[in-house]
């Protein structure tokens, strides 16, 4: 028996729940439901474009679509379902959740006005705000806290994965709808190619919520003196530990407002300096990203891990800061090389390093946070994360766009000079953070109860 931060006896190397297939298929589930959800929550930044022309309004209005509309119910709802994620079933709690955010995606896609697509955004919003606490809870009792990084560089592709296939997926179905092979076909002829490009997703996420009763639902780790769960708990637990939460927050938020920002501006940006359209962009990108975005991401976790298991668990902080750093450089330069295939390898390599950041939050939650409360303190972090990076970057970037620069490179210049800012910032606050929790976990050693 190990004992991890929270002074939870942790379960064995050995228990079967760390090292199941079952525990392992629950990974791959969970997973392809955060790809799911960043399909449907991303599909819409590679129609841009045409959603802007067709319904007449302007890029600010585009950017409260991408970010406001869904955030702001998703991160109010993480709260129930963070507290349902710590009391009742997490499986069945999924599966009626994938039901839900597939079901607002169609809705999207049915929009006929700024208004309805507007609340569809935030139906969906709601649907997906139970995945993260779930998930994370599931997580965190399935592994112990120095074999974490691994299944959650796996995890954490899910959002990769799924921005890339958005624009795969959105590109594609955009041309087949807009060359006409869906022209008379019956409920789904009639359609602009656009809606078309969002209804598709929400079909096959139905189908993806029936596999949730394939998914185990692991024991929960639970410290012996967990006689109080509730959201007062988890309060006390954050302010007990102020510091290291702020800053774990804050590097995320961070990177969320400026890769959120970079994301849902990328295909516009391209399509706007150098005539391409979404369906030309949209394949091209989503497999450079499909690749690039998971191997990355990927490899960078069993890295980490392997340096946690040798005793190197600093090193977390000190590569993810690092790698994010270099990302920011082809990130920018993509928008201003010369030539379009040295734009496309520029955003290989982007890709390459974008995920460093979300693994380090991540594992940080999870070690931090004792076992009953990782379902509520997951949902305060996406509260805060999302209504200060997720909803505000792609605005934040419209904005400075709109007040400071002109023409169709507007938004490009906005890109140049948040997204670094954002991401300087981030690694910053990560660097911070290695101190403490060094501290943190060398004091665990002796005080279990602090």
């Amino acid at each position: 028996m190990a004992t991890d931060i929270q002074g939870v006896q942790a379960l064995s190397a050995d228990d079967a729940s760390t090292t199941s297939l079952r525990s392992w298929w629950m990974v791959v589930y969970l997973t392809l439901l955060f790809v799911l959800s960043f399909i449907d929550r991303n599909v819409i930044r590679i129609l841009i474009d045409p959603i802007r022309a067709d319904l007449g309004i302007d890029d600010v209005q585009i950017s409260l679509l991408v970010g406001l509309a869904f955030a702001t119910l998703y991160s109010v709802s993480c709260i129930p379902f963070g507290y349902a994620a710590d009391r009742t079933n997490r499986r069945g709690l999924l599966g009626g959740a994938v039901a839900v955010w597939s079901a607002m995606s169609m809705v999207c896609g049915l929009a006929g006005s700024y208004a309805t697509l507007f609340v569809g955004r935030m139906g969906l919003g709601i649907g997906e705000a139970a995945l993260q606490p779930a998930a994370m809870s599931m997580i965190r009792d399935a592994f112990p806290p120095e074999r974490r990084a691994r299944p959650l560089s796996i995890y954490t592709t899910g959002p990769l994965i799924g921005s890339a296939l958005a624009l795969v997926v959105g590109g594609a179905l955009y041309g087949f709808a807009r060359d006409g092979y869906v022209a008379g076909v019956p409920l789904i002829g009639a359609l602009k190619p656009w809606q078309f490009a969002l209804i598709v997703p929400g079909v096959i996420g139905l189908l993806v919520a029936l596999l949730a009763v394939t998914v185990h639902e692991p024991t929960r780790r639970e410290a012996p003196q967990a006689h109080n769960s509730g959201f007062a708990a988890t309060l006390a637990h954050w302010r007990a530990h102020w510091y290291l939460y702020a800053l774990v927050v804050g590097m995320s938020t961070m990177w969320s407002l400026g890769n959120t920002g970079w994301n849902a501006w990328m295909a516009a940006a391209i399509g706007r300096t150098r005539g391409l359209s979404p369906a030309d962009i949209g394949p091209t990108a989503g497999m450079i990203a499909l690749i690039c975005a998971s191997t990355g991401s990927i490899g960078l976790g069993f890295y980490l891990d392997g340096r946690a298991v040798r005793g190197d668990r600093a090193a977390l902080l000190k590569v993810s800061a690092l790698v994010q750093l270099f990302h920011a450089i082809p990130a920018v330069a993509m928008f201003y090389v010369p030539t379009q295939a040295g734009m496309w390898l520029c955003f290989a390599l982007a890709n390459l390093l974008i995920g460093s950041m979300p693994i380090a939050a991540f594992a940080l939650l999870t070690e931090i946070t004792p076992g009953r409360l990782t379902g509520k303190s997951v949902a305060l972090y996406n509260l805060i994360q999302n209504f200060l990076g997720f909803a505000i970057g792609p605005t934040f970037f419209a904005l400075v766009a709109e007040t400071f620069f002109h023409g169709p490179g507007a938004i490009t210049a906005a890109i140049a000079w948040c997204y670094p800012a954002t991401l300087a910032l981030s690694s910053l606050m990560a660097m911070l953070l290695i101190r403490p929790i060094a501290k943190a976990r060398a004091e665990r050693a002796f005080n279990v109860n602090l």
